[in-house]
């Protein structure tokens, strides 16, 4: 069966070294070249179904058989996973007129896997049944759409004046995934995050501790609240409020880290 695979598609990878070495004897440089090279092979993952073993023998404690796979069924269950892998795309893009953009572009952001194992069944059956082959590949274009929905999601982030450094640290968030931070005053945003603050002090033992509780509230362009969620922060200092609001404005980005960014907005 290893063989059968190996046979039908094998992914090869490859590396090489060069190094030139000089050395000078008494007074006579010396030349010596040493090259390095591996080549590492694997076969596609995929399991074939219908096997009959036509023949068996035990040697000793072991026993050998002659496993035989009809061609006609190996090139069916390829294009059996080339019409799932074909309606799963089919699908996610049918479901975008139904779900947020935002939401949508999480759920799709990665196609890799889908994309290597679309490959992987059109090139073994290219190389089983050309007669066979299909065009119809739906991955392209559900790649296409992930890209084309990602260009347009566009964040407005609503915050009081006092919040501009939670802002900041939310924006970097964003920057990361490489989403559009823009002016929420322009009517030209996808997406409007509200950072809905409640701050709180105390003075304990000299000691200024400040609280935040903020509330995440995403909204689409149309208002419509797409999720929402609490994170509490709070921080001390020594020497005043100021230096404990930016203390706990650090730990709330730090809670945003480590609870995953997208799922600490409620996503």
């Amino acid at each position: 069966m290893s063989a059968l695979n190996q046979q039908l598609w094998t992914e090869v990878k490859s590396k090489g070294l060069s190094r030139n070495i000089v050395n000078d004897i008494n007074g006579r440089e010396h030349y010596q070249q040493l090259n390095d090279f591996s080549v590492n092979t694997k076969t596609s993952a995929v399991v074939l179904n219908g096997v009959v073993f036509s023949k068996a023998q035990q040697v000793g404690k072991n026993f050998y058989v002659e496993a035989v796979v009809n061609k006609s069924n190996i090139a069916a269950q390829l294009l059996a996973d080339i019409e799932s892998y074909n309606q799963q795309a089919q699908f996610e893009l049918d479901s975008l007129s139904q779900m947020d953009s935002l939401v949508w572009w999480l759920k799709n952001a990665d196609v890799t896997t889908l994309e290597r194992n679309m490959a992987s069944r059109l090139s073994m059956l290219a190389a089983l049944s050309p007669e066979k082959q299909t065009s119809k590949n739906l991955i392209p274009q559900l790649k296409a759409k992930v890209a084309e929905v990602h260009s347009g999601i566009k964040v407005a982030i609503a915050a009081m004046p006092n919040d501009l450094r939670m802002k900041k640290l939310v924006t970097a968030h964003f920057t990361e995934f490489n989403i559009q931070v823009v002016d929420g005053s322009v009517n030209n945003f996808s997406h409007k995050l509200i950072l809905d603050t409640d701050w709180r002090k105390n003075y304990i033992s000299d000691m200024y501790i400040s609280t935040v509780q903020v509330n995440l509230i995403l909204k689409n362009q149309k208002g419509s609240v797409v999720s929402s969620n609490e994170i509490i922060a709070n921080a001390n200092s020594v020497t005043s409020y100021e230096r404990a609001n930016e203390g706990a404005s650090r730990r709330f980005s730090a809670e945003l880290k480590e609870q995953d960014f997208w799922k600490a907005l409620g996503l």
